[in-house]
């Protein structure tokens, strides 16, 4: 074999090579990727933009993952606040005063809550209860948009977009059905 055949022939081969791994980068793919990072710690921060407002309100502080079902968010500017799901139970904590919902009462709720911990452990069978997915991009940057099947929850959120790589979740993006959304910028914990 040639020289230039030799080199036609790795190219063919490394050409093939990337069709095959990018006709696996699929929804199953994704979720076996999410899956293999469960737990963790990350900070975060979110911008709301509200269209009662002129300006975006920015908050920033911690988030901790410990499945199966154990989310919290830790608030720490502009003001501090604390909201711990376990379960189906929601626990707020805002100016010293402590409230204490249960999901199942607040559908709507619920379904946003199911969408983050359904992307954190890639159970996908959990995501599909609530939401029509779609995938785009390649494993390196992704992006898995949730579309609310339930009409209640379709009132409340037009969309979810769930943004990464392959070392897990950047950015989760609601987008409201009153056009006000909210930007979550999650980056790993230095610690």
């Amino acid at each position: 074999m040639t020289h230039l055949s030799l080199r036609l022939a790795v190219a063919l081969v490394t050409v093939m090579a990337s069709s095959a791994a990018l006709a696996e980068w699929d929804i199953p793919a994704l979720m076996q990727q999410l899956a293999k990072h469960p737990s963790g710690r990350a900070t975060f921060t979110e911008t709301k933009t509200l269209a009662v407002l002129e300006q975006p309100v920015v908050s920033s502080g911690e988030l901790v993952y410990s499945p199966p079902d154990r989310l919290e968010k830790h608030t720490l500017k502009p003001a501090p606040e604390s909201l711990v799901i376990h379960g189906n139970d929601l626990t707020v904590v805002r100016d010293g005063v402590k409230r204490q919902l249960r999901l199942p009462q607040y559908p709507e709720v619920l379904a946003f809550v199911e969408a983050l911990r359904g992307t954190l452990v890639g159970n996908r069978a959990l995501l599909e209860q609530h939401y029509a997915l779609s995938l785009s991009g390649t494993e390196r940057k992704w992006q898995l948009a949730l579309t609310p099947l339930d009409d209640r929850t379709r009132r409340w959120v037009k969309q979810i977009k769930v943004a990464g790589t392959d070392k897990g979740v950047n950015t989760v993006e609601t987008l409201q059905a009153d056009g006000d959304k909210s930007l979550i910028t999650v980056a790993p914990d230095a610690r």
